[in-house]
């Protein structure tokens, strides 16, 4: 019996790389492992263990059969794990039971049987592993490389990925060890599991899901430090589970895919300005890396504003074709995330996040880039002292919208995007805090911030769209009739605009 918290990283490994691999996998005095392994996994005719992050597999290892309970862990690494060796391919709840994700599993089937709803095999897996164990500086690290199928009521989707587990010592090294690994054979990163993929698989589409962002919950005593741990990690798996969707998605996400990989990513950096002076700070190059990420993918979104957005209503209302299209060319936004830079950007997050859970409660140094959110260093305090610091830091967010809002009618270009820059941060760190805060005066906060939100949206798109279209006046006059509809669009907006961001003015920031 096995029942602990695996640390362990997944990557897809593409094809050109697989005989190199292969062979570095044969390197050394000890020839490596390999074994058939073919896995049911089981679930509700509902997907009630799916839909609770549950994953229930029996695997046949050889010639042995083992019954294994998994679940997400806090962070990107961390993993539960029950194994249970069974006599034969029956499955049994009951040896899980003692376990919190034992007793999850216990229950949910309880209430699934109440109602009607079987279990039974809901897809499978068949696959050859090759395996060896690496001892690096200050880690031992199991190998594993999969490749086989997962298969599903005559669907089926190739696998081929490697994975390093922690068998001793320190993540840090174990991670270490996997940047390696990926800048030689070009390794995707993977959030998902196999039970993730085989669940979409038997929910008829190969296709990774769109990911947005998820509720937050952590302790009411929580203390910053600890609070934004929770919130960084909703962050990285946001961002990273839309770059492997970008990567082997629908070609009809793809658009939402950017979308949301940027929104991720915007809400990482507004985390970061957020919690400034309370929590530790990353080094300024995995935050530049962001940023240039995130510029790049912008290239793609306001490509698709134009596409999709501004030039589809054009048509509609009779404007004269462009000779030149407005959209142009530019990165390929699934290509950018795939590059190796890329790639070992979404590591180095990983590996900082890390060696911040590891640390003990440092002494924080105030890093805010605006003079209303600076504190003095300080070391991580208790739960009611993060609670009165969210609560002022809204307040002061607040007062700047609202100023913004007595000024609204003499803002340019520049101050409108700054606003709608204060308007996003104020409503992610409204989601970021909201653990702590009173939900009726979250409630009635989002409201109007949302909707403003939106509006100051479609002007930032309106916006883009009229540069797209006054570098193309010298070349096509016929991009004059668009710049004049815009010019009207955008008067038409900010009359709108206006009223809805008095409407937030006037409430209250949300209060502990």
């Amino acid at each position: 019996m096995k029942n602990l918290t695996e640390i362990e990283l997944k990557f897809q490994v593409p094809a050109a790389a697989r005989a190199a691999l292969l062979a570095e996998m044969a390197r050394g005095s000890a020839a490596p492992q390999r074994m058939s392994l073919a896995a049911m996994y089981l679930d509700t005719s509902d997907r009630r263990l799916a839909q609770a992050g549950i994953a229930w597999r029996l695997r046949r290892e050889g010639r042995r059969w083992v019954q294994t309970l998994k679940a997400g862990g806090t962070n990107a690494l961390e993993r539960f794990e029950h194994e249970v060796a069974r006599a034969d391919a029956s499955h049994d709840a009951s040896v899980h039971a003692g376990s919190p994700t034992g007793d999850k599993l216990m229950a949910t089937l309880g209430d699934a049987q109440a109602e009607g709803a079987e279990v039974g095999v809901r897809f499978q897996t068949d696959v050859r592993r090759t395996s060896r164990t690496l001892r690096t500086r200050g880690a031992v690290v199991e190998v594993a490389f999969d490749e086989g199928r997962l298969l599903s009521q005559g669907a089926s989707q190739r696998i081929r990925e490697i994975e390093f587990e922690l068998v001793s010592g320190s993540a840090a090294a174990m991670l270490a060890l996997a940047e390696r690994w990926r800048k030689r054979f070009g390794l995707i990163l993977d959030p998902r599991s196999k039970a993730e993929r085989g669940d979409r698989l038997a929910e008829g589409s190969a296709y990774p899901p769109l990911r947005k962002s998820n509720r937050l919950t952590y302790p009411d005593e929580a203390t910053a430090t600890q609070a934004f741990g929770t919130v960084l990690d909703e962050c990285l798996a946001h961002i990273t589970h839309n770059a492997i969707g970008l990567i082997e998605g629908d070609p009809a996400l793809r658009v939402e895919h950017v979308h949301q990989l940027r929104v991720g990513i915007r809400r990482l950096r507004s985390a970061l300005r957020s919690f400034a002076g309370w929590a530790p700070s990353p080094p300024d190059h995995l935050v530049d890396g962001l940023r240039a990420l995130f510029a790049t993918l912008g290239q793609s979104r306001d490509r698709d504003v134009l596409d999709s957005g501004v030039a589809a209503l054009l048509a509609e209302i009779g404007a004269p074709p462009l000779a030149v299209a407005a959209s142009g060319g530019g990165p390929d936004p699934a290509e950018a995330v795939r590059a190796g830079e890329t790639q070992g950007l979404l590591l180095a997050w990983i590996t900082w996040r890390t060696a911040l859970a590891e640390q003990p409660p440092p002494m924080l140094d105030a890093a805010p880039t605006e003079p209303d959110t600076a504190a003095p260093p300080q070391a991580d305090d208790d739960g009611s002292a993060f609670h009165r610091k969210a609560e002022r830091r809204l307040r002061r967010w607040h007062r700047r919208i609202v100023a913004d809002w007595n000024a609204f009618d003499t803002l340019d270009d520049t101050g409108l995007h700054a606003l709608r820059k204060r308007i996003k941060r104020q409503r992610y760190a409204v989601e970021f805090f909201a653990p702590v805060l009173r939900r009726r005066s979250i409630e009635r906060y989002l409201k109007p911030l949302a909707t403003i939100q939106d509006r100051m949206g479609e002007l930032n798109d309106l916006f883009v769209a009229r540069a797209s279209y006054q570098a193309l006046v010298a070349t096509d006059p016929a991009a004059w009739f668009a710049l004049g509809w815009l010019a009207a669009r955008i008067a038409d907006v900010r009359l709108l605009a206006k009223p809805e961001l008095g409407r937030l003015a006037k409430v209250d920031p949300p209060s502990c």
